[in-house]
């Protein structure tokens, strides 16, 4: 079973105390306008070409700019599609967390959205996960981490090539393990704690 995160220990943090580090992913905030602006400029580019070509072609241009243009009108297309598929991969692929985690608290970050969270296990009340699909296909979890000083937000995305799609497999089980919830069956059916404070930190 492949884990949807990569971590990392050493022999000798283990020998001494619980050390756990590693990388997951989250989907990104902005997924959606930037693949919108992804198409449109695939098609501008597109038209832009077809524009050139015709205008060459009415205008009596030189053979060598025509039949460049002519090939362009050929490739193009499935240059554009592969592009596109390309680079909405790369979008929808989210951004890179990483993660330290210790005796008392995991720790993580993302440089490129901001983010800092430290994440002190007695401070937890409860982690929830929220399922996100993609046309009824499961990408993975808004996980909302509920402290005593607030909540944790993440949107937690699984990798492409996971053959296997379960919340046990995040990363964030740690917290749930170092906080004693697993061992609590009030917890397990994920209820929300009535007192936790809203403040949302992303």
């Amino acid at each position: 079973m492949r884990s949807q995160y990569t971590t990392s220990l050493s022999a000798v943090d283990d020998r001494f105390e619980y050390s756990r580090r590693g990388i997951f992913r989250c989907r990104n905030p902005y997924e959606t306008p930037y693949v919108i602006m992804t198409i449109i400029i695939i098609v501008l580019c597109l038209s832009i070409i077809y524009a050139v070509s015709i205008h060459a072609s009415a205008n009596l241009a030189s053979v060598l700019i025509t039949l460049i243009f002519d090939i362009l009108k050929i490739v193009s297309p499935i240059a554009s599609v592969l592009i596109l598929v390309g680079m909405i991969r790369v979008i929808l692929s989210g951004d890179q967390y990483n993660f330290v985690a210790d005796e008392q608290k995991m720790l993580i970050v993302c440089p490129k959205r901001d983010v800092r969270a430290d994440i002190y296990y007695s401070d937890v009340l409860n982690v929830e996960y929220t399922e996100k699909k993609r046309f009824s296909k499961l990408i993975g979890y808004d996980v909302n981490i509920y402290c005593k000083g607030g909540i944790h937000t993440f949107r937690f995305l699984f990798t492409y090539r996971a053959d296997k799609k379960k919340k046990d497999l995040t990363p964030f089980i740690i917290i749930e393990e170092r906080a004693g919830l697993l061992e609590r069956p009030e917890f397990i059916a994920g209820k929300r704690i009535d007192n936790a404070c809203i403040n949302e930190e992303r």
